[in-house]
């Protein structure tokens, strides 16, 4: 690879070098501007490079363990011959950059946005750049914000090299043996640098003379009597006595003295000043003074203060950001340590929000927050601390000392402020908010503090949505149920160990088995079957779920051949959907996709679904997957049919095909009057409506013959057929001398209660 050529090279290296930056430590600074930069384009990489003769350095690097290259291989040395901000959207469609070690190997840098630092001399000397492994990862995004905080830099290099200066001069001013004239020269040379004055103070008579540089700083015509007291009321009232103290402290102590405060000028003006001195001993001609120098820091106070507010607030809510409430917690945890008082969290997560997100755009979601935020902000007193912990999720830290009813009365107004109404661009909308805290006397550490309330808060939304949950032990226990449970599923999907097992759905009047109701199993490492009542809380986790579900369709999709074979009468194989399935949007595309490609027709596949699950905040996404479905001829079943809250709602709203009773009706239906009513009431609804009824849970033949008798067509339960492999569907095995499928035939006295309780458990 051949560099491109940059002008006055050696001018450049010169001025690079003379800044006395190349090799020194780490910077917080600086390393907080490539934390920004990252932040901000959402980038893997993000860099501030400086191009000596031979190599290329980073002053601060975020996301790259690499702390120098040769220089023939820096992207950045482009940039500076560009002399302006340089985009590659794709490294490798670049000749330039298309063979750079970089980007052939690892970290496969495919996207590259630059902007040239120059010196305080205006030497162009590096870049600020942020790349990324995505090809176009920077397409539109908004140059401007990277090249204001390369401007930044470059506000700290010269900061940068004014406190070199300043050093140099403190150095030589704290050398006790320094005569008077040599102190006086270099006063001399500090007044010659921008915005620098020199000061003395004869201790034995106050007598205080100021340069020209100070007056300058102070507004005041150079030469006018100034006393000390003068010099130290020009100081705003919450410094003066910080000056006052360390002026006298330098008296007492004769040592060096260093401080920042602020300053008002005779015309108004705040002055951020630097100062910096030290006692001198008097001789037989001269008494003891003090000496030192000022400088106006106030243009790089404002550079580090607006980056201090960009790294620890968040730019749309303007709430702490997350890096910052982890120092804020980090601290009130260190005070919770010295005085032995209880600590909370408190996390809020706005219910609905993602809904406003997807229906109205991002525009209006930000909006939202905007409101939502500065509504909570209104609702706190000055203790506490508010954080956007990330989306919608916000953070709170009462003080210390806090009880129950202090956090329930924060609640209250938290969640009060939240669900009033409100109108954004002509549109009404109403939110809800779901809390969890932790009330804690031991110190523990913030994430594990976070990390409880995190956990109760998403109890609340599963239990009761819209409340505040406080964190206990019974929610660590189940959360060490579902992790194991996710581990054991975890476990046996990547050892090949999960399977389907098919239930026959049966005919009750002619015996045939016109559906199979695909079901999971997997073996645990002791090869012992198990169903997914047994990894229930697994089953409930939405990203295990649906990796279920799509292992599923996988195992339909091969088997559905062998198995529609095996039955001549097999209408369809019938799939259960989770609720994370119903909330993606592309789930009804991608089912469709795989049927299509293994050659099944979706009218022969039923999508089951549970009432529960059309309960979800996303209401209008679920019925757009079901409707998608339905309308690619699959039929739609309602698992649990009579359990839920609000069966015909969903019958109206939804496009159902199929209700399957609940097998808590059919168990008792033999023994219980009202179940017999409840039953038959829900299948006369069911026939007037054409929609078909399956009575789930059938284990003995008195409950067939009842359910048959009330005009109940269909039926599915271990007297029926026990839920088996593909590969033990072969005519032979599924048809009995009399022609009828089910599992061994046992009359209901045969039944011990050791296996009914069993089926039952393992059932569906």
């Amino acid at each position: 690879m051949t560099p491109p050529l940059i002008s006055k090279d050696e001018e450049r290296v010169e001025s690079l070098r003379a800044l006395r930056i190349l090799d020194t430590p780490a910077s917080e600074m600086f390393d907080r501007i490539t934390a920004l930069a990252a932040e901000l384009f959402d980038a893997q990489v993000a860099l501030i490079s400086l191009v000596d003769a031979e190599r290329q350095w980073f002053l601060s690097r975020h996301g790259f363990d690499v702390c120098e290259t040769p220089r023939e291989i820096a992207f950045c040395s482009h940039t500076i011959a560009a002399k302006n901000v340089l985009p590659v959207p794709d490294t490798r469609a670049d000749e330039r950059f298309a063979s750079n070690p970089f980007v052939t190997g690892k970290p496969h840098f495919r996207s590259y946005l630059g902007y040239p630092i120059e010196s305080p001399d205006g030497a162009p000397i590096g870049t600020l750049c942020v790349l990324d492994s995505r090809p176009n990862h920077f397409e539109g995004c908004n140059f401007g914000k990277l090249e204001a905080l390369a401007k930044t830099v470059e506000v700290l290099l010269a900061a940068h090299k004014k406190s070199l200066e300043n050093d140099e001069m403190a150095i030589a001013l704290e050398s006790k043996n320094m005569t008077l004239a040599r102190a006086n020269g270099i006063f001399q040379q500090a007044e010659n640098a921008a915005r620098i004055g020199s000061w003395e103070v004869d201790c034995g008579t106050l007598e205080l003379s100021w340069s020209d540089g100070v007056y300058v700083m102070h507004g005041i015509e150079p030469g006018t009597p100034i006393t000390v007291e003068d010099a130290i009321n020009a100081y705003v009232p919450a410094d003066r006595s910080l000056v006052e103290r360390t002026i006298r402290n330098a008296i007492v102590d004769r040592e060096p003295f260093h401080f920042e405060a602020d300053m008002i000028s005779r015309s108004g003006e705040t002055v951020r000043i630097q100062g910096r001195g030290e006692f001198l001993l008097g001789d037989g001609n001269l008494s003891d003074r003090l000496v030192g120098v000022v400088q106006d820091i106030t243009e790089s106070h404002h550079a580090k203060a607006a980056l201090q507010h960009a790294a620890d607030f968040d730019s749309l809510t303007d709430l702490y950001n997350r890096h910052a409430l982890d120092r804020i917690l980090g601290e009130t945890i260190k005070r919770q340590r010295a005085g032995a008082e209880t600590i909370a969290v408190l996390l809020l997560d706005l219910d609905g929000f993602k809904a406003i997100n997807d229906t109205f755009g991002h525009l209006i979601g930000d909006m939202v927050l905007e409101e939502i935020s500065g509504r909570l902000t209104r609702c706190l007193s000055e203790d506490i601390v508010a954080a956007r912990w990330g989306g919608d999720e916000f953070v709170f830290i009462p003080p210390l000392g806090c009880d129950r009813d202090y956090i329930e009365r924060l609640w209250s107004r938290l969640s009060e402020a939240v669900k009033k109404p409100f109108t954004i661009s002509g549109r009404k909308l109403v939110l809800h908010a779901t809390g969890g805290t932790e009330i804690s006397r031991d110190v523990i550490g913030g994430r594990e503090l976070v990390r409880r309330a995190d956990l109760a808060m998403y109890d609340a939304k599963k239990r009761n949505s819209g409340s505040l949950r406080f964190y206990g032990e019974d929610l660590e226990r189940d959360n060490k149920e579902k992790q194991e449970a996710i581990a054991q599923v975890r476990e046996a999907i990547d050892a090949g160990r999960l399977y389907a097992a098919y239930q026959p759905i049966v005919d009750l009047l002619t015996d045939e088995v016109v559906g199979l109701e695909a079901l999971m199993r997997f073996h645990n490492r002791q090869n012992i079957e198990l169903a997914a009542a047994n990894v229930m809380p697994a089953i409930l986790d939405p990203h295990i779920s649906r990796e279920i579900g799509e292992e599923m369709v996988s195992f339909i999709c091969a088997d559905h051949g062998e198995v529609a074979g095996a039955l001549d009468d097999l209408r369809y194989i019938s799939i259960n959907a989770t609720e994370a399935d119903l909330l993606s949007r592309n789930y009804a595309s991608n089912l469709l996709m795989k049927l299509e490609q293994a050659g099944i027709d979706p009218s022969r596949v039923t999508l089951e679904v549970t009432e529960t699950m059309l309960m979800v905040n996303d209401y209008e996404n679920a019925r757009r997957v079901l409707c998608e479905l339905s309308d690619a001829g699959m039929q739609i079943a309602l698992d649990d049919f009579g359990t839920g809250y609000s069966s015909l709602t969903h019958l109206r709203d939804f496009p159902i095909d199929i209700v399957k009773i609940d097998k808590s009706f059919v168990n008792s239906v033999c023994s219980t009057h009202q179940s017999r009513l409840i039953i038959q009431a829900l299948i006369a609804m069911a026939r007037n409506l054409d929609i078909q009824v399956i009575a789930e849970g059938i284990e003995r033949e008195s409950q067939r013959e009842l359910l048959m008798h009330m005009g109940c067509r269909y039926g599915q339960g271990y007297l029926l057929g026990m839920p088996q492999t593909s590969a033990k569907f072969s005519v032979a095995k599924l048809r009995n001398a009399t022609g009828s499928f089910h599992g061994p035939n046992r009359p209901d006295d045969a039944r011990s209660d050791n296996d009914s309780t069993r089926d039952r458990r393992d059932a569906g």
